[in-house]
């Protein structure tokens, strides 16, 4: 097994450098807490929006958290 078999998004284009070469278990610890949190916040919310919006809403406060 190569060593770049634990890492992804090796410089591809377009995507997140700050993102772009975590290892695999990182990345999927990662989806795993933000797919608790949006939940989470849907189950506040009642349901009302899509599960895709709570997705992204939990998504954005993550890199807004990861800037400061």
């Amino acid at each position: 097994m190569k060593r770049n078999d634990f890492f992804v998004g090796h410089n591809v284009k377009g995507t997140d450098q700050a993102v772009g070469c975590l290892p695999v278990a990182y990345q999927l610890e990662l989806h795993r807490i933000i797919e608790l949190e949006a939940y989470f916040r849907a189950e506040k919310d009642g349901f009302r929006r899509g599960p895709l919006d709570y997705w992204l809403a939990v998504e954005k406060d993550a890199s807004i958290e990861a800037k400061a």
